[in-house]
């Protein structure tokens, strides 16, 4: 167990029928606006296109696509039409699947990829092997992997497994604590405590590709945190209002993350608070690192007429200089990359422990596999949908992972079995 403390329209460039590998691709002039496809905010592509002009003077012409993270219903289909007509795609790392059956996306040689790692240093090793790379090649740059961390205004105890921290939010915190319960939140969390729980056998079967997700180790995972989500006095929050909600001394621990990271921590600061930050329960000799399935990545796409600037592109986004003002106002964006990271912590005036601590997390190689699925958002809402009934005392979860069970497996025949096993074997690294 660790922690620290702190004081406070789209215009198309060109297209073709067959995909180039990403070195072969000619340039073109630098007028062009980069045709740029983002999976999120309008704001988010104001924060982006301003950022990227004060480095650079070629423009962005940038389609936004909305995806909620509560409702899997129709933003992947839209992103594999957008994606076959642009040179940049930005998305969350579940859709990756999807776009690679689509050969919508171009994979980065390895050749490629190290040089984009020695212009601004090597990308942790999280998200270099559970976001970076699908089916044994790399086909992204990660741009973001936030991570929960339990958070407390006062000091954190060792907290062995998840019932440790229950008492500890019972009778030290006397039910001033909080989770991301929200809806679109609450199957994340449940991923998060089952990925520290399960010793075996991770959501699907090898074999067959059946459901693990209603068996009695899961079933156990979610009763805990029934259990605990009942001693909480607030209401259901998202990782950042916890964090919100800790510095305004409504809450006084629970699990979470500051939303623009470098923002928040400075803001922190001014405040006087102090805040520690901690691992999730569990034992540190098994750890692994499970990122958020809505992590966002990006991708040269096959119909890419601006290699050469669209390489330029991603690979700044990703820790380039002035890149930071992206992170520091975009939630989902984190530093990616040792050398960067530990220069922003340098440069911050006021020291950021969350940073630091999420440094030393993604660090670790041992990834375990996120929804990188076909149809991965319809998978996530079902999970997301049920673990929020049973928190909510809508089903036992028992009835909550039973109804997960059999949709998933109903989507899984009605993509084909075999098609999602070849995907889960390549989101674990495999070619097949």
């Amino acid at each position: 167990m660790s922690y620290v403390c702190i004081g406070a329209a789209t215009t198309i460039v060109g297209c073709k029928d067959q995909p180039d590998k990403i070195d072969e691709v000619t340039e073109t002039r630098r007028d062009v606006p980069i045709q740029f496809v983002l999976v999120g905010t309008e704001d988010d592509a104001e924060i982006i296109r301003r950022a990227w002009l004060s480095i650079d003077e070629q423009p962005l012409d940038m389609t936004i696509i909305s995806a909620d993270r509560s409702n899997g219903k129709t933003w992947i289909e839209r992103l594999r039409n957008a994606a076959m007509s642009c040179d940049v795609i930005v998305y969350p790392m579940m859709a990756v699947a999807e776009l690679t059956e689509a050969e919508a996306i171009v994979p980065i040689d390895e050749k490629t990829f190290e040089e984009m790692q020695e212009q601004y240093g090597p990308f942790f090793s999280a998200p270099r092997n559970g976001a970076a790379r699908f089916g044994g090649e790399h086909v992204a740059l990660p741009l973001g992997a936030a991570l929960p961390a339990v958070l407390s205004s006062r000091s954190i105890p060792p907290l062995a497994n998840w019932s440790d921290y229950d008492c500890w939010v019972a009778e030290e915190l006397a039910g001033k604590a909080a989770e991301p319960l929200a809806v679109g939140w609450a199957g994340a969390m449940f991923l998060w405590r089952a990925v520290s729980s399960i010793e075996q056998g991770w959501l699907f079967t090898r074999d067959d590709f059946t459901p693990l997700v209603n068996s009695e180790p899961y079933v156990a995972v979610l009763k805990q945190m029934q259990q605990t989500a009942s001693r909480y006095d607030s209401a259901s929050m998202s990782p950042a209002e916890v964090w919100n909600a800790l510095q305004r001394g409504e809450i006084l621990g629970g699990i979470g993350y500051p939303a623009g990271t470098g923002g928040a921590w400075n803001e922190a600061s001014q405040e006087k608070t102090e805040v520690a930050v901690g691992d999730l329960p569990g034992d540190p000799k098994r750890r692994q690192i499970l990122l958020d399935p809505f992590s966002p990545i990006a991708s040269i796409s096959s119909h890419c007429r601006q290699t050469s600037a669209s390489k330029r592109l991603i690979n700044w986004m990703s820790g380039g200089e002035g890149s930071q003002l992206i992170r520091r106002q975009v939630d989902s964006f984190t530093p990616v990359r040792s050398e960067r990271a530990s220069l922003l912590v340098a440069e911050n005036k006021a020291e950021n422990p969350y940073e630091q601590w999420l440094g030393s997390q993604l660090r670790m190689a041992m990834t375990a596999t996120s929804l990188q699925l076909f149809a991965a958002d319809e998978y996530y809402a079902v999970l997301d949908q049920q673990i929020v009934a049973c928190i909510a005392g809508e089903a036992t979860p028992d009835e909550a992972l039973s109804e997960v069970a059999q949709k998933w497996q109903a989507i899984t025949e009605r993509i084909g079995t075999e098609k999602q096993k070849t995907a889960w074997r390549r989101s674990q690294g495999l070619r097949a």
